[in-house]
């Protein structure tokens, strides 16, 4: 392989020299400031500090996100069902079984009471993916990258204080609930975007880019700067899901010390998401300090503030061939992860009805609890094994994408009735958990370890916001389509069907890179 990609794509030597020639004078200038800056920027990033101040930041965000996912939405489900009736009916909704028919106001309408909370998601992931446009698009050219990333964490612990005051069984607090929900949903985004940002810079502040070898070996730069990717990586998901267990520690303390749902119901979960609030706050403060900031990219040209995301998600598509392999990356793991997201929806909300809304309040704890555990787990063993076992680089995409896929498939066999498996006993979900979890938390850190190796410098947070904002397509659609799935057929194994398709063509999209190609790609900088 060449050593100088420029070399080897010759569209890609037409644009860099067509952009140095527009200032001839300055560019050996600015190159030499750019350079200089960087170095300082590198330097502070490859400390012991930085790192730690970032894995706090990670940890503060943990304790909100895990009760958000798992208790928020097992609270609303809870109250939707205390709600609702029975098709047909004022009789209240069955508490336990394997096809629950309950039917809660939605609006001016009713709806299945399963797809109250597939609706919420869909409207939340929407804006979602809308504010990551926005926060992607000016990230990377602002000062304040981390006063952005601050703000938002600092707004997620804080979202998460009323929730313990929502414990009336009425529809003006379910209304509340699913506005909080969505609320959380859509500003983890933007700490999402910034935080993913970070990983490429701890990863260049080792010497990413290094062109005096090229060659995939462990002892290669490239390597080796994958092996520092996958590390940060998987510590920064470590340290998140590290909080998370800490929240759902004290979820499981409450649950078994003020009682079980019969006496507390599903209170003991708002209480649980409050205290995580606090955590997040506390620690996020410690990170803040920790942290050092990230100096923006210059503008070429003086824009406004206002329609520059816009203009710069039109050029950053209009860049798709040209760095054609992270957008194939990026597109298989956006698949993924809406595949994942919602098949994790649609778990949570069987193992309720399976063990039943009466009695599975320390149940549904402890299997939350444990969930972190094995997701911890797989991403250590990933980061353990990967620079020990010499495989090449896709081949864990597919290990991991495999197992994902046949979890998938074991719910859709319960669709028939007929059929006994399918997420129909308590025992299957924890083997699913188990199976699931933990190959899927490899998975996440693999992401983005690889993607980050594959997206050119000073873009992480307009690369990393792609992932996000593709998402739109997909997203928010997907929950949408499962809603109404779910309200026709009252099965909720049957939404399992289209995330089943989303990961299969994952799949395909992640055998398509070209890891070697993506590298040389990412050389040449991005110009918006």
């Amino acid at each position: 392989m060449s050593q100088n990609p420029v070399e080897e794509h010759p569209s890609l030597q037409q644009h860099s020299t067509a952009h140095k020639s527009l200032l001839p004078s300055e560019a050996v200038v600015d190159g030499e400031v750019e350079a200089d800056d960087q170095s300082q920027i590198h330097g502070r990033f490859n400390s012991k500090r930085a790192l730690w101040g970032f894995l706090v930041l990670c940890f503060s965000t943990g304790p909100t996100s895990g009760m958000s996912s798992a208790y928020a939405s097992a609270a609303i489900l809870s109250a939707a069902n205390a709600l609702g009736h029975q098709a047909g009916s004022n009789k209240p909704c069955s508490r336990r079984g394997t096809n629950i028919s309950c039917l809660v106001k939605f609006g001016a309408g009713e709806i299945d009471y399963a797809s109250y909370t597939l609706y919420l998601r869909a409207i939340s992931r929407a804006t979602e993916g809308v504010l990551a446009i926005f926060t992607a698009g000016i990230a990377d050219f602002s000062d304040y990258r981390k006063t952005m990333m601050m703000s938002s964490i600092f707004l997620f612990g804080l979202l998460a204080l009323p929730f313990a005051g929502l414990t009336a069984q009425n529809y003006s607090h379910l209304t509340a609930l699913a506005v909080l929900y969505c609320c959380l949903t859509t500003v983890q985004g933007i700490y999402t975007v910034i935080e993913g940002s970070y990983i490429p810079i701890f990863m260049r502040s080792t010497g990413w880019f290094r062109t005096s070898v090229v060659g995939r070996s462990d002892a290669s730069p490239e390597g080796k700067i994958w092996q520092k990717g996958v590390s940060v990586s998987v510590l920064a998901l470590v340290s998140s899901n590290v909080g998370a267990l800490v929240a759902l520690i004290i979820g499981v303390i409450l649950v078994y010390g003020r009682g079980s749902y019969v006496k507390v119901g599903y209170f003991n979960y708002l209480l649980a998401i409050t205290i995580a609030g606090c955590i997040t706050i506390l620690f996020a403060i410690v990170g803040h300090w920790l942290l050092p900031n990230v100096q923006g990219k210059k503008l070429d040209r003086k824009r406004d503030a206002l329609t520059l995301p816009l203009l710069n998600w039109v050029r950053l598509i209009r860049c798709a061939p040209r760095y054609s392999e992270a957008f194939k990356l990026c597109i298989g793991w956006v698949l993924w992860n809406t595949g994942y997201a919602n098949h994790l929806t649609l778990v949570s909300a069987l193992f309720l009805e399976v063990t039943g809304f009466s009695r599975s309040s320390g149940v549904y704890s402890v299997w939350s609890f444990t969930s972190v555990i094995f997701a911890c787990t797989g991403s250590l063993t990933f980061m353990f094994l990967y620079p020990r076992l010499h495989l090449p680089v896709k081949s864990w995409a597919y290990g991991l994408l495999v197992i994902n896929n046949i979890c998938v498939v074991w719910g859709c066999l319960g669709i028939s009735a007929h059929v006994p498996i399918g997420y129909k006993h308590q025992a299957e979900f924890w083997v699913e958990q188990v199976l699931f979890m933990s190959t899927s938390s490899a998975l996440r850190a693999y992401n983005r370890a690889i993607y980050a190796s594959l997206i050119p410098r000073h873009s992480e947070a307009q690369f990393f916001g792609l992932e996000i904002t593709l998402d739109l397509a997909t997203g928010w659609i997907n929950p949408l389509v499962m809603g109404v799935i779910q309200d026709r057929t009252h099965n909720l194994r049957f939404p399992m069907i289209p995330n089943l398709l989303l990961m299969l063509v994952g799949l395909g999209f992640y055998g398509w890179v070209d890891m070697r190609h993506g590298i040389e790609q990412a050389k040449v900088p991005l110009v918006l």
